[in-house]
């Protein structure tokens, strides 16, 4: 009988427990419970209030009769980064963890001495065109503070922590186990409250992750700001949702008769332009990439796909037929849990126990590595014990060898010598670079990084939205736009810009009502402002490198 561990999985609204086997071979699920993560207790995935969440772990495995103290997280934050890459190998199955390791300064520009890496081999491996052997693999980064505050939590809570894994591997690891055919391309969406992750899947290979910032919630706060709904939290709305077609099939509906209620739910339902708008970008930029294999199905997992009307909605808008498995594959449930639509809320959990990524705190690895080497000294301290009894009444043997040792150390201090200017020459490299760093602060500006604001800008427009005209300087930029969505969406398209990075005080003014010369429909013409946020200022930046370069 496989292990049983229990999976948590700490977000910024719930905190969810799944108790499991431990096995990649069908684990079956014992019980599932979820409770309300505590206010400020988690930022970004990093655990703020460990003593509370010990306290309400202990008390809902307590409440659902779970003694298990085995434990693997999976961590939803961020701050993990993940880059694909391949390594040769010369066999299957062989360890790959030094090559992978090596490559890691490449993947990612960061200073790895705060991170802690690991990796999850993809696929099977592959030959190349010189017949040799390339093994795909997606290489992760955490913060070491992160990985760290799980298990300050696990000791809190009386936890032994089995793996720590990356929730974007584990809901891939649950998603690869759904596609049917290996040569499709299949697109799964996890609708979570505020966020939804987008996984495109190939034969047991992932092809593009991408987090999009919004999700039930488009729909959930139209329902709290509108009266007639009757709505007073977050669940309230979301069991309206659920029980309720509040959605329509389409987008920019029309509401020919002027019914009242029909224009409550157009608003709704078009509130989510954002989620579909971001989604069907990701669309875009896989097609861009992957012409000749396009998306042949799109699975809706998480709490949204519990949404009425949500699988008709994508359907229509993004072009692709959308469903959620009615059986979840790979995973078998206990007779005594419920299987239904909402326990696709726990697949961030079920996945896992199938290939984790495995992330190990430095100062356990550390622990590790004194505790073999300590048995490698005992060892050799023998070895030499033993050796030196053996030649102790050897005397001129010893002197000879002695004269060989010394003989051999000249050798190496001679051949070391031409280190010496090489190392000058890196020295001086150092300090060109680090001057060039100097340079690059004292020319920079705010324009500078004007194409990446409007990136940012991009994504969080509607599809309507259309640039006419952009004034800019060194405090403040003026833009010029016509729309034709609804005068609703201006408040909302105000606050999307409020959460862009290096941006504040926007404004929207200027208001114009017109109507297209073809089509009669509204459209508004009207202006954006904001200022630049402060910057570091050059001068300080520079003195800082300026100094490091003395050192």
């Amino acid at each position: 009988m496989a292990k049983k561990v229990i999976v948590v999985r700490i977000g910024t609204n719930e905190v969810q427990i799944v108790h499991m086997e431990h096995t990649a071979n069908y684990p079956t699920v014992y019980g599932c419970v979820r409770f309300p993560t505590p206010e400020n207790a988690v930022k970004d995935g990093m655990i703020i209030e460990v003593a509370e969440l010990a306290t309400c772990i202990r008390k809902a495995c307590a409440d659902k009769g779970i003694r298990t103290k085995d434990v693997i997280f999976t961590v939803a934050s961020g701050k993990i980064a993940s880059r694909e890459t391949s390594v040769p190998i010369a066999k299957k199955k062989m360890k790959i963890q030094p090559l992978v390791m090596a490559k890691v300064p490449d993947l990612f520009p960061i200073d790895v001495e705060k991170y802690i890496f690991s990796y999850v081999e993809q696929g099977e491996p592959k030959k190349t065109e010189e017949g040799g052997l390339i093994q795909d693999v997606m290489v992760f980064a955490a913060p070491s503070d992160l990985i760290d505050s799980y298990y300050t939590l696990a000791n809190a809570a009386g936890l032994h922590i089995e793996s720590i894994d990356a929730d974007g591997n584990a809901v891939f690891q649950v998603m690869r186990r759904q596609v049917k055919s290996k040569e499709g391309v299949t697109m799964s969406i996890q609708i979570n409250q505020s966020a939804t992750l987008v996984n495109i899947i190939s034969d047991n290979k992932l092809l593009l992750q991408r987090v999009v910032p919004y999700g039930i919630n488009v729909f959930t706060e139209v329902l709290l700001q509108e009266p007639v709904f009757q709505v007073q939290t977050e669940e309230e709305a979301y069991t309206l949702l659920k029980r309720n077609r509040v959605i329509l099939h389409n987008l920019n509906s029309e509401n020919s008769e002027n019914n009242p209620s029909l224009d409550k739910r157009i608003e709704v339902t078009d509130n989510a332009s954002y989620l579909i708008g971001n989604i069907g970008r990701v669309i875009e930029y896989y097609n861009s990439k992957y012409k000749d294999r396009p998306i042949q199905e799109i699975i809706c997992m998480g709490k949204g796909c519990a949404v009425a009307g949500i699988h008709e909605l994508l359907s229509n808008e993004l072009g692709i037929q959308t469903h959620t498995p009615e059986e979840l594959a790979g995973v078998r449930f206990n007779r005594k849990v419920n299987i239904n639509a909402y326990i696709l809320q726990y697949i961030n959990c079920f996945g896992a126990v199938f290939d984790s990524v495995h992330f190990v705190s430095n100062a356990v690895r550390q622990k590790e590595e004194k505790k073999g080497s300590m048995t490698g000294a005992v060892l050799i301290f023998a070895g030499c014990l033993l050796i030196s009894i053996l030649v102790g009444g050897f005397s001129m043997m010893r002197l000879l060898q002695e004269k060989e040792t010394n003989r051999m150390w000249t050798n190496r201090v001679q051949a070391m010598e031409p280190v010496e200017s090489e190392f000058a020459a890196l020295l001086e490299e150092v300090v060109n670079r680090k001057m060039l760093d100097v340079f690059d602060l004292y020319c920079d500006n705010k324009n500078n990084h004007f194409h990446a604001l409007l990136k940012s800008m991009e994504a969080q427009c509607p599809k309507s939205f259309k640039i006419q005209s952009i004034t800019s300087d060194e405090a403040k930029v003026t833009i010029n736009a016509i729309s034709t969505d609804k005068l609703l969406s201006l408040s909302a398209l105000q606050i999307q810009l409020e959460k862009i990075d290096g941006i504040s005080s926007v404004k929207i003014d200027s208001i114009t009502e017109t109507n297209e010369a073809l089509t009669k429909k509204k459209q508004y013409s009207y202006t954006i402002t904001f200022a630049y946020n402060k910057v570091v200022d050059a001068n300080k930046k520079a003195s800082e490198i300026e100094g490091s370069q003395t050192e």
